[in-house]
């Protein structure tokens, strides 16, 4: 009831304070927005520090990389870092105001025209009055945000370079198919201007080479520490799932349209629907197992994916982070996406749908991976792999050499030390 309370609480005072930041703009008052900013941002608890000599940063947390951070200093409880979040809402917020009526996009930063130029100008000269108020209520060392590309965020960069602040880039990108990667250069290098962050981090050797090609960032700018958040998936390799439960990361039907030659009618819906209904079906004749859909966040929504199909042995979430779910998944699907190299990583049994022969035919807009033993082309095949997967008993094997080197290639470690890494950087860039 305490919780319910406190979310209502809280979602009553981002309505109140993004109406007072739609004030502030339209008055055009650093004071007010920087004011409602302070009141916004919260300490995070799950991260200990000590107590003296604290720098304090301020983290526009995302989904994915936030993990990161969180899995970094999990264990750590010594350092002289106190971490606090700013939603990213009221970036976006601020954002748009100044660039109304013009169509931005995450990938395609750099102003088209002499009129975007200009309302770039007048963001930064904002954001850098707000943030240098800022500074009265919350004396700041540094900023951490998580993708060197979203639009709302990117001229952060030239912000606190301005103010001569500590800014940090936890790249989050990594998991790119081989025609993402030829392409990706290209949009960067276009679409995007160089990034004036103070340091980069990435997980793999493959991101820092596309980065420095396109002309984005530099080689001593660029850290390659591994994905965090893997570690995790490392460490559940000792324990054992439990024995009915299935999880199903759900395809991105799009995914990939924006980087694959910038082209919108690239999709997976035929493959989606496709895995939807067998596992549907599995679902309706072993009513036994829990299968859990997981959906993203503005991606999969309950508009558009009728949860009123599913059987009561089967739930659709959405949001949040997905590693979580492996602890106890025996079987896990996926497709395209790095749940497939955690998923390995955790040495749970991995199925990946592959039911229009995608692996040969779409070779090139699919994920490197080290074998086709995952695949399954049939209806027939995938029944077959789900109960064998089901009714095995679990084994803590060794990574195969092949697997070791795609989880190296997508996740830049095998040793499962990146959040080590990445509280290393963080700290030697920060002190």
């Amino acid at each position: 009831m305490q919780t319910i309370i406190k979310q209502k609480l809280y979602s009553l005072t981002l309505i109140i304070s993004f109406f007072l930041i739609e004030l502030s703009l339209r008055i055009n008052s650093y004071k007010i927005t920087a004011f409602i900013i302070w009141l916004n941002i919260r300490k995070i608890k799950t991260i200990k520090c000590k107590s003296k000599n604290l720098k304090k940063v301020l983290v526009f947390p995302k989904t994915g990389r936030y993990e990161d951070l969180i899995e970094s200093y999990r264990v750590q409880n010594k350092n002289n870092i106190t971490f606090f979040i700013l939603p990213r809402l009221f970036l976006k917020k601020i954002f748009s105001h100044h660039f109304i009526n013009i169509n931005k996009q995450d990938y395609f930063t750099k102003p088209a025209n002499s009129y975007e130029l200009c309302q770039k100008k007048q963001y930064i000269k904002y954001l850098t009055n707000v943030f240098s108020l800022l500074d009265k209520f919350i004396k700041l060392d540094g900023f951490i945000s998580f993708n060197i590309f979203y639009r709302s965020e990117k001229y952060l960069e030239e912000v606190f370079n301005n103010l001569n602040k500590i800014y940090i880039i936890l790249h989050k990108e990594s998991a790119f198919t081989p025609i993402e990667e030829i392409n990706s250069i290209k949009v960067y290098k276009k679409y995007n201007s160089e990034s004036l962050a103070t340091k980069i981090s990435v997980y793999s050797e493959n991101q820092k080479k596309i980065l420095i090609k396109s002309k984005i960032g530099t080689n001593n700018q660029i850290h390659v520490n591994g994905c965090p958040r893997s570690d995790y998936a490392f460490r559940l390799r000792k324990i054992k799932p439990k024995k009915n439960i299935i999880i199903y990361y759900m395809i991105e039907k799009n995914r990939g349209s924006n980087l694959i030659l910038m082209k919108s009618n690239i999709n997976w819906e035929k493959l989606y629907d496709q895995t939807l209904e067998y596992l549907i079906n599995f679902a309706k004749q072993n009513q036994n197992i829990k299968i859990i859909f997981k959906g993203k966040i503005g991606i999969h929504t309950k508009k558009n994916f009728n949860v009123n199909i599913l059987p009561k042995n089967c739930s659709f979430i959405v949001g949040g982070s997905g590693e979580l779910f492996l602890r106890n998944a025996s079987v896990v699907i996926a497709f395209n996406s790095m749940a497939i190299f955690e998923t390995i990583a955790s040495n749970r049994n991995l199925i990946i749908p592959n039911f229009n022969r995608e692996s040969i035919k779409k070779k090139n807009m699919l994920l490197k991976l080290s074998h086709q033993n995952y695949f399954v082309n049939t209806k027939k095949q995938f029944n077959k792999k789900l109960n064998f997967y089901l009714n095995s008993k679990y084994e803590n094997s060794n990574l195969s050499r092949s697997d070791q080197k795609i989880l190296k290639y997508y996740l830049g470690s095998i040793d499962g030390k990146s959040a080590r890494k990445v509280q290393i950087f963080l700290n030697k860039a920060l002190n």
